[in-house]
Formats: structure tokens, sequence, C-alpha cells
């Protein structure tokens, strides 16, 4: 399991990344909607946490489907998805995540690689 702390670190930086490079979002969503920026990153890193347990990058990948249907219909795009995916793989790389990141980093491309095929198909 991923340390609290680091946790918290990590979700900090994306999340301060997001909001610092997309500041319309906090103009539409709010603060209310930057906490669900941190709420949502935090269910990313338990899904993958779940889904190496589990040893099933699935878990992961109809996760990422559910919340993109979740997210678009509620006026997000997938390519804020895919830009989140993309902060987590990079706020993890180097860490030490007791052999996770790899696992971690297989099922945060394919999942992106995923809603960029949806995207196309719209």
């Amino acid at each position: 399991m991923i340390s609290e702390a680091m946790l918290e670190e990590m979700i900090d930086h994306i999340v301060s990344g997001i909001y610092a490079d997309y500041p319309d979002l906090l103009t539409k969503y709010g603060e209310q909607g930057k906490e669900r920026c941190r709420e949502d990153n935090g269910h990313h890193f338990r899904t993958l946490e779940v889904a190496y347990e589990m040893k099933n990058k699935k878990i992961f990948q109809d996760y990422a489907e559910w919340l993109n249907h979740l997210l678009t219909s509620r006026g997000m795009s997938s390519e804020h998805i895919i830009d989140n995916f993309n902060r987590i793989l990079a706020v993890i790389k180097g860490k030490d995540l007791n052999g996770k990141e790899p696992f971690f980093n297989e099922c945060l491309r394919t999942a992106i690689n995923d809603l960029r095929k949806g995207e196309e198909t719209i």
C-alpha cells in the first residue's frame, strides 16, 4: 500500500498542476470541483492498488471506462482524464512503490490508449 503521506503529496502535485494548466476549471467548478478532483485522484490510486492486489489490469480498464462515461456526462472531456492519467504516470516515476510502478504504468497507458480510441469513434 502507498503510504498516506506519499499519496497526499502525489495528489497535491497532480491537482495543483491540473488547476495551474486549466484555470477555467476553477471558474467552472469552483473549490468544490477542486476537492472532487482530489477525491477522484484518490479513487484512481485506490483502484490501481486493487487491480495490483488482484493481479488484474482489467479492473483499472473497466474503472477508466466507467469514469469516462460519468465525467463526460458532467461536462468534462476524455482529454481531461487522459491528462490526469498522464500526470499520475509522471508523479509515480521513480517513486518507491514497492515494485508496483511497472504494473501501474501498464494500467494507466492501456487506459489512456483505450480512451483515445474511444474519442476517435465519437
